[in-house]
């Protein structure tokens, strides 16, 4: 079982606790304040639960994530937290390079080789240094959310940390990728220290992580969006050197195309490069391309010429010219296999050669009808499903008689029911659900939800199971509160049992403790993706949670006790403290209910496979 399959699975039986559908109304403000003093409280009690987890790696793991969340109440009391974080920490870092460096390293050659992530030869020091690493990309992350300077100083100062070379080799490597994640994260709250971080980075070089980067300044604050632009590329243009891919000018010019294109539309912001901008960058990939400075084959090179033609016109005919003859990496010309005239063999002909002709032709008009058929088909059904919730939409801000109401419902009842896929059938219904318990018609919203029950399964058995149940009680979280507290307690107990299995069959081939150590699952070990990714990126989950809170926060947090295992249970209480604390902007983003339902529903039309198959050539 591979790293993925196993983050996945755990993941998936973990999320159920988050699936949503509808944005909740607002509370009051006298509400609202009771709520967050309760969930305070709540972080409080949770943070004695940690305490009591075996491993020091997932204490510290949860404790970021809580010190985090509890900035957005008390920073006073937040940077507490985040001080006994990183002192642990350090303990923690310091223990396994003394004990690399030590000439006592335990010696695992008698347990068997290899492991669930690869970690073939590899010592426990080792395995549980990588562990540690990253955590402490996670407490960075964490801190970045709120004080840059922190999590910047933290990230190099717990480096300082390690004396092994070997560990420090490793680290410092893979502190390349993260440091750009770190930044990114950075731009999302405070732009400006994310320029600085980045004006500092392309010192040594540029690669298409600054164009990610480009992107996020520029999104958080265009001014300082186009000044990162700025300094990007007067580093290009004052040293060709320092761009080490081709992929870099094409994805730089693309994105600049698009940038400039967008500026120009009724309320466009300032654009980052202008077109004389991208013309110089246009002749500076030019320049490479002819020049031989970066290594590109003849294809890309005739690829790359059309990009540049588009702001540098006659720099794309050079390049041609240069590469003439080689458009397909040899000297064949336009060889393709359509051009092929097969005469070798006994019986072949002129003839058999235009007939084979013909039949591709008719195999290729049959399967662009073919497309065209399903292209036509999947528009009228996106005008449907369009209309659809247009109708929906409107039941809540157009007065209509009850008579004409329920005819709407009728007919938007019809159309889900036409919809192929029990998820997204219960996904429609939980919403017009929730409109009718929105306008106070309880006994028509319990009836709609009646219509996604039955396609339950009221015993869930494998994840599809599953995960229609979290929908369910999902939809009655929005429609009828009552009804969804019971349905995911019941839930929660079934997928007790599977976790339990699940657990079992990690430890059986987890040979090396990597993902189970003294009983425990190492959240830890997956850093930022594990925790942050439940708790955070997760948006569609806060809707449901922030449901569930106001409807009753007791009852809210009574569910999550309902988790047998306590590193669950932790995580289930971080996504309900995350629901109803975190203030970040890019907190649990959601969806209209529109753009759930139509980008749920829009199927990309692909080319089918021809109707019947080619003639064999042999």
């Amino acid at each position: 079982m591979s790293y993925k399959s196993l983050g996945l699975t755990f993941i998936l039986l973990l999320t159920g606790f988050a699936a949503a559908q509808t944005p909740s109304p607002t509370p009051s403000d006298e509400a609202a304040i009771k709520l967050e003093k309760e969930a305070v409280e709540f972080l409080r009690e949770t943070s004695g639960e940690v305490s009591r987890l075996r491993t020091m790696e997932n204490r510290i793991s949860f404790d970021s994530e809580l010190a985090s969340l509890m900035w957005f109440h008390d920073e006073k009391e937040a940077k507490a937290m985040y001080g006994g974080v990183v002192s642990d920490f350090k303990q923690l870092l310091t223990q396994f390079d003394s004990q690399m460096n030590s000439l006592e390293i335990p010696d695992d050659d008698d347990s068997p080789s290899g492991g669930i992530f690869g970690e073939y030869g590899k010592n426990k020091v080792e395995r549980k240094f990588r562990t540690a690493m990253a955590v402490r990309q996670q407490i960075a992350m964490s801190l970045a959310e709120h004080a840059p300077d922190l999590a910047y100083n933290f990230f190099y100062d717990s480096l300082n940390l390690i004396s092994n070379p070997q560990f420090r080799k490793e680290t410092e490597q893979s502190d390349k990728n993260f440091e750009f994640q770190l930044m990114q994260q950075i731009a999302e709250t405070n732009a400006a220290k994310a320029l600085d971080y980045g004006k500092e980075s392309i010192k040594g070089g540029l690669d298409t992580n600054h164009i990610e980067l480009l992107k996020k300044i520029y999104a958080k604050d265009a001014d300082k969006g186009i000044e990162f632009g700025a300094a990007i590329l007067s580093r290009l243009k004052s040293d060709k050197s320092s761009v080490k891919n081709s992929y870099f000018y094409s994805s730089l010019l693309t994105f600049g195309a698009e940038n400039l294109a967008a500026s120009k539309k009724p309320g466009g912001k300032k654009t980052i490069y202008d077109s004389n901008d991208l013309r110089d960058i246009a002749d500076k990939f030019a320049q490479v391309i002819l020049d031989g400075t970066l290594e590109i084959e003849s294809y890309s090179a005739s690829g790359y010429a059309d990009e540049i033609d588009k702001f540098a016109p006659g720099r794309g005919a050079q390049i041609r010219a240069k590469f003439k003859g080689n458009r397909n990496g040899s000297g064949t010309g336009n060889m393709s296999p359509a051009n092929v005239v097969y005469t070798a063999g006994s019986g072949s002909s002129g003839m058999s050669s235009n007939s084979n002709v013909a039949e591709e032709e008719r195999i290729g008009r049959e399967n662009r009808e073919h497309v065209e058929r399903l292209d036509r088909e999947n528009r009228e059904k996106a005008e449907k499903q369009k209309q659809m919730m247009e109708d929906i939409k409107n039941l809540g801000t157009k007065p209509l008689p009850k008579e004409e109401r329920n005819k709407v419902v009728a007919q938007a009842r019809k159309v889900i029911s036409q919809t192929k896929g029990k998820d997204k059938k219960i996904a429609a219904l939980s919403m017009l659900a929730a409109q009718m318990a929105h306008l106070r018609d309880k006994e028509l919203a319990d009836e709609i939800m009646l219509d996604a029950d039955r396609l339950v399964n009221p015993q869930p058995k494998n994840y599809q199971d599953f995960l229609l149940s979290w929908m369910l009680a999902s939809g009655y979280a929005e429609a009828n509160p009552d009804k969804a507290f019971p349905l995911l307690e019941s839930t929660i107990m079934r997928a007790n049992e599977t976790i339990s299995a699940f657990i079992k069959v990690a430890e059986f081939i987890d040979v090396n403790d990597e993902f189970i150590e003294d009983g425990e699952v190492q959240v830890g070990m997956f850093g930022g993706s594990m925790i942050r990714g439940i708790t955070q990126e997760l948006g569609m989950a806060g809707s449901t949670i922030k449901s569930l809170t106001k409807a009753d926060f007791t009852k809210t947090k009574n569910l999550t006790n309902t988790f047998d295992r306590t590193e669950i249970r932790v995580l289930a209480k971080m996504m309900v403290l995350r629901a109803v604390l975190d203030k970040s902007e890019q907190a649990w983003k959601l969806k209209t209910q529109e753009e759930q339902w139509i980008e749920s529903n829009s199927d990309e039309v692909k080319t089918a496979p021809p109707p019947t198959a080619a003639p064999n050539q042999d």
